[in-house]
């Protein structure tokens, strides 16, 4: 593996984990999974994100709810339920 291949895999890295628009924040909506203690396990675009904080307005958050999860820089965050 040479430094080109390594750059190269460092800026396809970069890609997918930047927000679009170079804002560093993006807003998304996820169903809870499970509820563990002061964390949530939320599926969201197509893969399940374990161990996310979230703010107290989630505190009541159960299994089947939707939820916004805010990502800000390399944190995710749960910071509101849906009214169903």
């Amino acid at each position: 593996m040479n430094a080109s291949t390594i750059a190269d895999a460092g800026e396809q890295l970069a890609a997918l984990f930047s927000p679009q628009g170079g804002s560093g924040h993006s807003v998304g909506f996820g169903t809870v999974k499970s509820v563990s203690g002061t964390t949530l396990a939320v599926a969201i675009s197509g893969t399940t994100l374990s161990g996310l904080p979230m703010t107290t307005a989630c505190s009541a958050a159960k299994a089947g709810d939707r939820c916004i999860v805010e990502t800000i820089g390399p944190q995710a965050i749960v910071t509101g339920l849906i009214a169903k």
